[in-house]
């Protein structure tokens, strides 16, 4: 008697509901078959598979996984646009299939949601050295005089104004804007504004011009309200220390001791 591997010929019956773990069994019972010595013919009926399938199998020797082929997208039309997009560093997918409806899209959010996946997975790896410094640290560097930052954090910063030249323009006329502080020169104020509200600046512009008064009053006078927010801070450091534990005696006999 010839040994069925299967057990029955119902073997695509009983296959598991796995496609890739049947399409596996199903080729090992035709080699097993085959080297039985039974004929193309009757391994087929078997298996429940075509002889040409089976001719297939025998013939490749060892199992294949099957790969769907790539098919056509409505993405593929649309495809340079979309790359350029990204290299300038659009990865959102819902900014990109916003712009792409407006250049005639018609896909879904769905299909342009997986296309930017593939493109995150396909991505290098960006190594744990290369981690971008928080927002206030390069708040800080472009603020701060060139010459002293370290030549790390001063070529980070030349790096990013080359990229962005407004944020260039915004570092320098902030720097100007400190500076003027610190020689306490007002003349130096209304050319700056009116230097300052044609960039990015504006908004803080349209702001110091609000209160100017008080403005050329904090560059030329002596005075700072900066006593006055400590007591403020440490006030509320008292008090918050104290919250829900005692009342307002207490917390009158405690201010008045740390004072």
């Amino acid at each position: 008697a010839v040994h069925d591997p299967a057990g029955s010929p119902d073997l695509a019956k009983t296959a598991p509901t796995n496609v890739s773990s049947r399409r596996r069994d199903r080729f090992e019972a035709a080699l097993c078959l085959h080297g039985e010595g039974l004929p193309t013919k009757e391994i087929a009926r078997r298996l429940g598979a075509s002889r040409n399938a089976v001719r297939r199998w025998v013939r490749a020797g060892r199992f294949m996984p099957y790969r769907r082929a790539p098919g056509s997208s409505l993405l593929d039309r649309h495809s340079p646009f979309v790359e350029a997009r990204w290299r300038e560093g659009q990865h959102s997918a819902t900014v990109l299939h916003r712009a792409l409806h407006a250049q005639g899209f018609i896909g879904s959010y769905d299909i342009v949601r997986r296309w930017a996946s593939r493109r995150r997975q396909d991505a290098p790896a960006r190594s744990p050295s290369a981690r971008v410094p928080s927002t206030r640290r390069i708040t800080r560097w472009l603020t701060a005089d060139p010459a002293a930052l370290s030549r790390k954090d001063r070529a980070f910063t030349e790096a990013l104004c080359s990229a962005a030249p407004k944020l260039k323009q915004a570092a320098e006329d902030i720097r100007a804007f400190a500076e003027l502080l610190r020689q306490n020169d007002p003349t130096g104020l209304t050319p700056w504004l009116e230097a300052a509200a044609a960039t990015d600046l504006g908004g803080f512009v349209t702001g110091l011009r609000q209160d100017e008064p008080a403005v050329r009053a904090a560059i030329v006078e002596p005075w700072s309200n900066g006593p006055v927010e400590g007591q403020v801070n440490r006030l509320k450091l008292i008090k918050r220390s104290m919250y829900g534990r005692a009342g307002f005696d207490l917390l009158r006999q405690r201010v008045l001791h740390a004072s």
